[in-house]
């Protein structure tokens, strides 16, 4: 965690499960090994240097005498135990308390005020996924296969982000949302009704009925591309009928259309996000 952001608090909250301590209790073994080998050296070394010389200054006030003393000592080392922190894999801004961290994997909660942080990920995601269009500008526009892999790339990838963000709201509310079936978030028909079911709003309440119905469309055109090379087949109708005219051909790619699902998407997650989450 970066000092000096989110909350002015010594107590925090382990962003993988959740636990509350005073900050001090959450070092690792390499840190607490720094620690004591700090205090042994600025501690006991120096107490152990006043004893050397007390029993020098006793050595030479009995030089000469009948009775003498000889003190024989050898140098003390007190090594720090140098340690280096382990490479973390995503660094994070909570966007409710302003905390800078770091975490293992990608969702976690915020060690101050233990909002998850999926949205934040999610948000960026879908931003990079809006990015890959921009790709497209420089493509020849003879190269029509490049630039439907790109397209395909984008939506993908905004359909991925969606689905990991839906697995990290699962984990955090699973008594909003079912643990069965596996896919809820490349769902969007079942995702909608499983919402309406926890919080009394399904997705058409969310974000209006032609959005909904923009974005089921995509989920559909997706999954005919990862699994029958983009063609409109019976399964594909029997969810999105009004496009039987292209039944037994490649279903379009607009570049337009896919930013602008992106967008619904984007939204999508942050109102599910803030209908799931406690006031």
């Amino acid at each position: 965690m970066k000092s000096g952001t989110g909350l002015p608090t010594s107590e925090c909250i382990c962003p993988y499960c959740g636990r509350k301590a005073s900050h001090d209790e959450f070092l690792t073994q390499e840190q607490l090994e720094y620690v004591k080998s700090v205090a042994v050296r600025k501690v006991l070394a120096p107490e152990l240097s006043k004893l050397e010389k007390a029993f020098k200054d006793l050595e030479r006030s009995t030089r000469g005498g009948l009775i003498q003393i000889k003190v024989g000592t050898s140098s003390f080392n007190f090594p720090l135990r140098y340690y280096h922190e382990k490479e973390l894999e995503t660094h994070v801004t909570c966007d409710n308390c302003g905390l800078e961290f770091a975490i293992y994997g990608v969702f976690a909660n915020c060690p101050d005020c233990a909002r998850l942080n999926a949205l934040v990920i999610f948000n960026k995601s879908i931003e990079v996924a809006k990015k890959m269009l921009n790709l497209i500008g420089p493509i020849d526009k003879e190269e029509k296969s490049l630039i439907e892999s790109t397209l395909m790339g984008a939506l993908s990838s905004g359909i991925a982000s969606f689905d990991a963000f839906g697995k990290a709201l699962r984990l955090k509310y699973p008594e909003q949302l079912p643990s069965k079936p596996k896919n809820l978030f490349q769902n969007v028909a079942v995702l909608s009704e499983a919402i309406k079911k926890s919080t009394g709003l399904s997705i058409p309440d969310l974000i209006g009925k032609d959005q909904y119905e923009f974005i089921l469309k995509y989920f559909q055109v997706r999954h005919i591309y990862e699994h029958n090379m983009g063609v409109v087949d019976d399964d594909f109708l029997k969810v999105i009928p009004t496009l039987s005219c292209l039944k037994g051909r490649k279903c379009p790619l607009e570049q337009a259309e896919i930013e602008k699902f992106l967008n619904l998407l984007k939204d999508l997650g942050n109102k599910l996000m803030r209908c799931l989450e406690p006031s």
